[in-house]
């Protein structure tokens, strides 16, 4: 073993574990929690849109390559009550920033303000931003250079009231933000939220998976990734913990080599059918740019004309709402979705996402277990079925 890798295991055998925080989006708490336990996540705790938990360097840095259903992997620094704004100022100064990054590197500060004592999260950043620049002039003699959009760091304050609580942000972008969505696809669905609905239905990678309606195939590319274990995290370029003062470059190499090499391959059919040809080319696309186009079969086909494969296989789909894409008689489109599924689909799981809670009544099968989840900002049901002959009664 090459010396420098000798080093990197032995300071991770004497890491001490830390609160961490990883954010996600509504309803996905479960799955990250259970995902978060998968890596060797400890205390592991739902909250609203998050999972708090504990753990260590080498768990940082695995969480960001791994995690599916993560948007964020979050640091708390300090939690302190600030009545005013020379509180606020004072709260954040007492936060050692010269031990955490070097003068050159640029940093963001994103806010969260509710209450009634502070109003406006603009005038709490730039009061977060005049202490953490202070700090460093007056230690180090230079400031560092605020950046909004690319920054090297993102520092995290939310201000409940009097409440205020300090995160560094170990993700940088959102690690939602795989790298592979093109920008031309219409109302694509969150990867994160793709690869929660995957994992809330049980998909391991292991039967044949199809989307009747992949639109620009968020659901099939990250059904590959699950079945060929490809981590989602391998996709980035970086990652904001890179450029933390403390950041272990041979630890975090070992730890990705191990992820890399989790990588199998996966004797199933993932399909993805669309009746729109703009929306085929654009999935082909984003499955090139994942590298997954050997994976992943894309059809121009009619759900409602299709001839689907034979079971066993898990179908998942998130058919338009008349919400951001409009159809006809939305109640007769979730009808005729439910007797497709129940005349063709014998042998199949099959799940539904859709923020249109009166049509999807109209799909008149037996719902064996329903997931509350937001898709962007419109509430959805997500109801699994098991198709079986002659199976049609309605339990809503």
């Amino acid at each position: 073993m090459e010396p420098k890798r000798q080093a990197a295991r032995k300071r991770k055998v004497v890491q001490k574990r830390i609160p961490l925080v990883a954010t996600t989006l509504e309803g996905l708490e479960p799955v990250l929690a259970k995902e978060l336990a998968t890596i060797g996540g400890n205390d592991i705790r739902e909250v609203k849109r998050a999972v708090t938990f504990t753990g260590d360097k080498d768990l940082i840095y695995k969480a960001n390559l791994r995690l599916r259903t993560a948007l964020r992997i979050l640091k708390p620094l300090r939690k302190f009550i600030a009545g005013d704004e020379e509180e606020l100022y004072d709260g954040i100064y007492a936060i050692d920033w010269t031990e955490i990054f070097e003068v050159d590197k640029t940093f963001a500060v994103k806010t969260a303000v509710s209450g009634s004592l502070f109003t406006n999260s603009h005038f709490v950043a730039l009061k977060c931003k005049d202490a953490i620049v202070d700090q460093f002039r007056e230690r180090v003699g230079k400031r560092p250079s605020i950046e909004t959009r690319y920054s090297d760091l993102v520092i995290h304050v939310k201000v409940q009231n009097d409440r205020v609580s300090v995160s560094l942000d170990s993700s940088g972008t959102p690690l939602n933000k795989r790298g592979y969505r093109v920008k031309e696809a219409i109302a694509p669905l969150n990867e994160c939220l793709a690869a929660g609905m995957l994992l809330a239905a049980g998909y391991d990678g292991r039967m044949d998976f199809i989307d009747p309606m992949c639109g620009s195939g968020t659901l099939c590319i990250e059904a590959a990734m699950i079945a060929f274990r490809v981590a989602p995290g391998l996709m980035r370029e970086k990652f904001a913990f890179t450029n933390w003062k403390d950041f272990d470059h041979d630890l975090f190499e070992i730890i990705r080599d191990a992820t890399i090499k989790r990588v199998r391959e996966a004797p199933v059919r993932i399909i993805g059918y669309d009746r729109s040809f703009q929306a085929i080319r654009l999935a082909r696309e984003a499955a090139e740019r994942a590298e997954l186009t050997d994976a992943i079969t894309f059809r121009m086909e009619d759900f409602f004309e299709m001839e689907p494969p034979p079971p066993p296989a898990i179908l998942v789909m998130n058919p338009p709402y008349d919400e951001r894409i409009r159809i006809d008689q939305a109640e007769r489109f979730y009808s005729r979705i439910g007797d497709k599924l129940k005349k063709d689909f014998t042998g199949y799981q099959a799940w539904i996402l859709s923020g249109n809670q009166d049509a999807m009544k109209k799909v008149g099968l037996r719902t064996f277990q329903t997931y509350h989840l937001v898709n962007g900002k419109i509430p959805c049901r997500y109801s699994g079925y098991r198709l079986y002959r002659g199976s049609k009664s309605k339990t809503h």
